[in-house]
This record gives C-alpha cells, sequence and structure tokens, in this order.
C-alpha cells in the first residue's frame, strides 16, 4: 500500500499531483495541508498538533469530510513521526514523504532519519524536494540512470558497501562515519547497484 505524506517544508519545483495520484492514502502532517490547499486537492487525513495550519484551509477540509488526529502541543513526537506511524496502521509499506525538508535543519535532519528507524519494519520510505531524493538500505538498492544527478553514500554507521554501474565502483570496500568517500558518485549504466555488505547506509541523488 503507498502512502503519500507531506509536511510543511518547501515544496518549490514538486509535482505534487503526481505523487498525489499515485498514492492510496494521502496524509498531511500540520501545516502541510497547505501544499494541498493551493493545488485544490484534499487528503485523507491531517495529523498533527495543528499550530501551523490556517485556520481557513483547516475549516476548509473539515467541511469536505478529511479525517482529522490532533494530537498536544506538548508531544513526544513531530507531526511527520506521527503522521508514518499513521500511514504504517493503515496498512503502508511503501511511503513518500514531501514537504520533510525545509529552512529548520533540525527538523530536516530529524525527518531524513527517521528512515532509521523504519527500516527494520520493512517499511520503504523515501523522502524527496526539489533537489534530492534520500533513501536507506541495509542491503541492496537499485537505481535507474538519470541525467544530470549525483549519488551519495553516507553511512549511519561504519559500513561495507559495494557499487556497481557507477563511476566508482567499489567492492565491500569500507564506508565509515565522518569519511565523505561517498559523496558525489554518478550512475554510468542503465541501473545502479547499492549493496551494503554490513551496516546501514543513506543514499542520497542530487542534482544542482
Amino acid at each position: 500500500m503507498k502512502a503519500l505524506i507531506i509536511s510543511n517544508g518547501n515544496l518549490n519545483d514538486i509535482d505534487i499531483d503526481y505523487y498525489f495520484q499515485n498514492a492510496d492514502i494521502v496524509i498531511c502532517a500540520d501545516g502541510g495541508a497547505r501544499h494541498l490547499f493551493s493545488e485544490n486537492l484534499t487528503p485523507d487525513f491531517i495529523i498533527g498538533d495543528l499550530d501551523s495550519l490556517d485556520l481557513e484551509i483547516l475549516n476548509r477540509f473539515k467541511r469536505v469530510g478529511v479525517g482529522l488526529q490532533k494530537h498536544s502541543t506538548h508531544k513526544d513526537k513531530t507531526d511527520t513521526e506521527l503522521s508514518i506511524e499513521y500511514a504504517i496502521e493503515k496498512g503502508a509499506n511503501d511511503i513518500v514523504l514531501l514537504g520533510a525538508i525545509g529552512s529548520r535543519l533540525d527538523h530536516s535532519m530529524a525527518n531524513i532519519m527517521l528512515l532509521y528507524k523504519f527500516i527494520n519494519q520493512n517499511i520503504n520510505i523515501t523522502v524527496i524536494d526539489s533537489h534530492n531524493e534520500v533513501f536507506i538500505t541495509k542491503d541492496l538498492l537499485r537505481l535507474n540512470n538519470k541525467e544530470d544527478s549525483f549519488i551519495s553514500i553516507i553511512p549511519l554507521i561504519n559500513s561495507k558497501v559495494s557499487l556497481q554501474g557507477f563511476e566508482y565502483d567499489t567492492n565491500c570496500v569500507d564506508f565509515n562515519i565522518g569519511s565523505t568517500l561517498g559523496i558525489s558518485n554518478a550512475i554510468k549504466d542503465e541501473v545502479g547497484l547499492v549493496k551494503v555488505e554490513e551496516g546501514i547506509c543513506l543514499v542520497i541523488r542530487s542534482r544542482d
């Protein structure tokens, strides 16, 4: 089951409708609802403490029957994390997260690190903004070649990584925390294979 979660960060140059049409369930994390409102699209649920959502938008979505899960502002989880948990409860195992990266570095980093929390639950989460796609893997990740993009491998723990189909291939090479070894590689074949022999890595596809 595919879920789309929209948070309150930057969505410039993102085709929201594309991801909306390809989702089985659409959840807005609090102020993320403004992005759908501006596109005249309606989510299934809005989740959060509602401290960053304009009242006009909230009332409009209430009138058309959008589900609402309100939380206290004094909570131990972000609205994005709560939205991911709710999507999983509803049966989602493939989640696209938009608007998770913005001007707040703390929120951006925390949202990306949520991929680490759910990797052992076999939940596939991809964080996307206008310049980046962020994945996580502890085994094998296949990436199609996209023009004018770079692939960076960032270990979350000391890892061993094999790369095939890249400009710089590796064979069970140490990718350690604090090293920039995995930054700005590129896929040269039709498909690039990232195989994490040991450890866990973020894989980021970026464009300038």
